[in-house]
């Protein structure tokens, strides 16, 4: 295999299998997982409802935005970014700077078989197709899109493959 970036960000919408996928990848390629919401439960010692409840959107994106920061400026890893990670300004650009940036890009109907109302997601609800139309053209920048509906196991390897080509 050729040299691996840096890193590995994945991105999509709610759903999408971003920190199942990462799960499958990270071992395969010998880099520790990280989570951006798990990381920023850790770091606030708050659930990421809470700090919605709490703090508001605001105040979310804030620890987000200081989260994925701290995480790439650490060493190489598979990053399962929030939804929402890559949307600020700079944000997808840093990430593109850093590593590889993959989308897994799923259709509504397939997001909605996977998310519940009520499962910890405080932007999951009626307007929820709005917010990922929002979002599809900062997801479009990065630098390979796979069809979300795949098995983990196949979009993982869809990645190798695609870190392997010089």
């Amino acid at each position: 295999m050729s040299a691996a970036p840096r890193g590995v960000a994945l991105i999509g919408f709610m759903g999408a299998g971003k920190s199942t996928v990462g799960a499958v990848l990270a071992p395969r390629l010998g880099l520790p997982l990280i989570d951006l919401d798990a990381r920023i439960e850790q770091e606030t010692g708050q659930s990421v409802p809470r700090l919605f409840a709490e703090r508001g959107e605001a105040g979310f994106r804030a620890a987000e935005a200081a989260a994925l920061a701290a995480t790439l400026r650490e060493g190489p890893c598979v990053l399962a970014c929030g939804g929402g990670a890559p949307i600020p300004p700079g944000a997808m650009e840093a990430l593109i700077a850093w590593g590889l940036v993959v989308w897994l890009k799923a259709p509504m109907a397939l997001l909605r078989a996977r998310v519940q109302e009520g499962q910890g997601r405080p932007l999951w609800g009626p307007a929820v197709e709005d917010l990922a139309a929002a979002r599809a053209p900062r997801y479009a920048q990065a630098q390979l899109t796979l069809d979300a509906s795949l098995p983990p196991e196949a979009l993982a390897g869809a990645i190798l493959d695609r870190l392997e080509r010089p």
